[in-house]
């Protein structure tokens, strides 16, 4: 009697199922944004990045021209926008300035590109370093000149401090052999230039370079 009643009297817990894990909905979103739109989006990034560094371009070489040939005049472009711009890019990058406007240029160039070519991230951030390092060896040629920087000339304000930096470092001989040795590396990293040297040093010595197959 007493096993009936303890039985009866057992409870039974229901367990509810987990509930399922929440969508990333944020993604799919995001997907589908890319497949109707990431065309369109693509091009007007590229159109953009074009337009301003030619744009851009012409000012520099009226700031250039105007300080070269003493004119205060507008030859190319005019507009205080375009004026700013182009000061502010001599005054920190100097004769850089066409590096990075040429850099900014390619970039819009690939964007707009419609075979889908991948981008080689790591020849890319190489050739940056290399850019920058060059404003360093301009600042070398130009003697260092903190005035000439002002100027928008030689390496402008970043090529005169990464210079002053390595010199207070590294003395004036070792700091600029260190940047210029930098300089070298990425700039063979970038343009991949590695494979053609080893190529050329296995010619050298009297071996076959190694032949790479693609599928």
């Amino acid at each position: 009697m007493s096993e009936n009643s303890s039985g009866s009297k057992r409870q039974y817990t229901h367990t509810t199922p987990p509930s399922p894990a929440p969508r990333n909905d944020w993604l799919e979103r995001l997907t589908r944004f890319n497949l109707h739109f990431g065309r369109f989006l693509r091009d007007a990034i590229g159109v953009i990045l074009a337009a301003f560094a030619l744009m851009t371009l012409m000012a520099v070489l009226e700031f250039y021209y105007n300080q070269i040939f003493g004119g205060n005049g507008t030859v190319f472009l005019g507009g205080a926008v375009l004026a700013y711009i182009a000061g502010w890019f001599t005054l920190w990058f100097g004769w850089g300035s066409f590096l990075v406007l040429f850099g900014l240029g390619y970039l819009g160039y690939f964007l707009l590109q419609r075979d889908g070519t991948d981008l080689h991230w790591g020849k890319l951030i190489a050739l940056e370093l290399a850019s920058l390092l060059t404003l360093g060896l301009f600042a070398v040629f130009g003697g260092n000149d903190l005035i000439r920087a002002e100027s928008g000339l030689d390496g402008g304000r970043l090529g005169w401090g990464m210079i002053t930096l390595a010199w207070q470092t590294m003395t004036q001989p070792g700091g600029t052999l260190v940047v210029f040795l930098l300089w070298a590396f990425t700039s063979m990293v970038g343009f991949g230039l590695w494979a053609k040297l080893e190529a050329w040093l296995l010619t050298i010595a009297g071996e076959a370079p190694p032949i790479v197959l693609g599928t």
